[in-house]
């Protein structure tokens, strides 16, 4: 994603950062549904939440990567 040019850094972080929230919430549920042993977490979920931070971490880095 690339910013536009009337967005600031601010909004488009804050932009950004709305699915990066939604992963933290979702493995904080996976982890209270599991037992000492450890928390199980499906491929394609595990997936998701990599895709999803790869993503922000790439799209800031390009954005800052010109400042």
């Amino acid at each position: 994603m690339i910013m536009p040019e009337k967005m600031s850094l601010s909004d488009f972080v804050s932009r950004r950062l709305h699915p990066v929230k939604v992963t933290i919430e979702l493995l904080k549920h996976e982890n209270a549904g599991s037992d000492d042993k450890g928390a199980m977490i499906g491929k394609p979920l595990l997936g998701s939440v990599i895709s999803t931070l790869e993503l922000f971490v790439e799209d800031y880095e390009r954005l800052t990567a010109g400042q």
